[in-house]
């Protein structure tokens, strides 16, 4: 062998001895390294993890920081240990230029884990939440955040934490009211989100935390402006006649319908008569009752009304839902039936002043039709004022309402000659004929 071969193999010998002495994980992609770094790496990770333990985080970041660097495939407890110990010294942390950049490496954190450990969805998930948690008064974060979470729950789907689901929707709604998203997408991402929800529900129907977090998901969007009549029917119509017959649904829509002023639109009407059929109850009946009065369709209204008063016991309600009756059923010119869901509402509750006012004005209403001459006609005054006296004497509260009409309506009395006239004077009884039928006393103008 010749002097130049023998100094050539003799390098290499040293150069294979020193590698043997140190390798670091990150350079030759192993979990620990070689050698003394190996020795290292371990050292380190087995030390940062005992402070991890007893929640010494301080004491944890600088071993930490030896396996982040160069053993990063060591163990993903570098991961999951590195976030709390990140979140730790964030929270911790006054300077915002010192804190930003710890946010910067809690973000590094979460791309290394995905590098190494793959689970994707769920890692995007924590630095989503974990970015908008530190990171919320700049939009351009809110919409890097944002796009972290959308990515997950597309991702992970039902699967999704629930908090990703909250954070997302927080991050869409202030995305829409500073229009960097439109109202579509707004309500896109309720969709899909109320879709996973509900998934995860049917498998775990008793999660507190995933029904809480609908709960606030729904109350709001249902107040972020972005759940327009138009956005909610698009949203809604397709799901109501797929399942036309689904309770659950059906109080969704009635439910976001109502919070959103939209009861007007034909889906509201279709889906709570839908929701009536299958759950009868007198609550339901009602909102029936007041959506068709609302839209002056008062054979409905009336109809609903008196399964409202079906299914209601006696007494206060009762009479309040009787005297809502009683107006409608006057709009359909029915007085003399007006006049007695008026009595039935008086008799569930006696101290009621509207039932009377509104006799009064029945009764006012058919002076010119009860009465074959004009005393006759005039008469019928003296019925409607004692029904205005009634009501102010038994309930202060309509006081003010029947004095204004007791002044309005005693000018039409008849006079002292036209009483006369027909033999009556003022203090002696007079029964009004028609359907009235009252009896009363005579008083004459003066």
């Amino acid at each position: 062998m010749t002097f130049f071969k023998l100094k050539s193999t003799i390098l290499l010998l040293v150069a294979a001895t020193l590698s043997v002495f140190g390798q670091k994980g990150i350079e030759d992609g192993s979990k620990f390294g070689q050698g003394e770094d190996s020795i290292r790496c371990i050292r380190n990770l087995s030390i940062y993890r005992e402070f991890v333990k007893h929640n010494n985080y301080g004491e944890a970041v600088k071993p930490w920081k030896v396996v982040f660097n160069e053993c990063p495939a060591a163990s993903k407890n570098i991961y999951i240990d590195g976030a709390k110990i990140y979140s730790w010294r964030i929270q911790k942390e006054d300077n915002p230029e010192v804190q930003n950049q710890l946010v910067d490496t809690l973000m590094l954190l979460y791309d290394k884990r995905i590098k190494y450990y793959g689970d994707k969805g769920y890692v995007l998930a924590r630095k989503g939440i974990d970015l908008l948690r530190y990171r919320r008064d700049n939009l351009s974060d809110i919409k890097e955040g944002y796009d972290y979470l959308s990515e997950a729950i597309k991702i992970e789907k039902s699967k999704s934490p629930a908090a990703a689901f909250a954070t997302q929707m927080t991050a869409s709604i202030t995305l829409f009211k500073y229009n960097e998203i439109s109202a579509e997408q707004v309500v896109e991402d309720f969709a899909t989100a109320m879709n996973y929800i509900d998934q995860d529900l049917l498998r775990n129907p008793n999660d507190r935390t995933m029904n809480n977090v609908k709960d606030v998901i729904e109350q709001n969007f249902a107040a972020s402006g972005a759940a327009t009549c138009e956005n909610l029917v698009a949203l809604f119509l397709p799901q109501f006649e797929a399942t036309p017959n689904d309770p659950d649904l059906l109080k969704k829509i009635t439910n976001f319908l109502q919070e959103t002023g939209c009861e007007d639109d034909s889906l509201y009407v279709q889906a709570s008569e839908n929701l009536y059929e299958l759950e009868p109850s007198a609550s339901s009946a009602y909102n029936l009752a007041k959506l068709f009065l609302k839209k002056e369709e008062y054979e409905k209204a009336a109809e609903y009304y008196l399964q409202v008063i079906a299914g209601t016991e006696e007494g206060l309600e009762k009479a309040k839902y009787y005297y809502e009756l009683a107006l409608v059923t006057n709009k359909l010119g029915e007085p003399v039936k007006a006049r007695e869901y008026a009595l039935n509402a008086i008799e569930n509750n006696p101290g009621y002043g509207d039932p009377y006012i509104l006799i009064g004005n029945l009764y006012v209403t058919a002076s010119n039709s009860c009465g074959s001459n004009d005393f006759e006609k005039k008469a019928v005054f003296w019925a409607a004022i004692d029904k205005y006296i009634k009501a102010k004497n038994i309930d202060p509260g309509v006081a003010a309402t029947a004095n204004e009409l007791i002044n309005r309506y005693s000018q039409y009395f008849p006079n002292n000659e036209d009483a006369f006239f027909y033999g009556f004077t003022d203090g002696k009884p007079y029964t009004v004929g028609c359907w009235i039928n009252e009896r009363t006393t005579v008083r004459t103008s003066k």
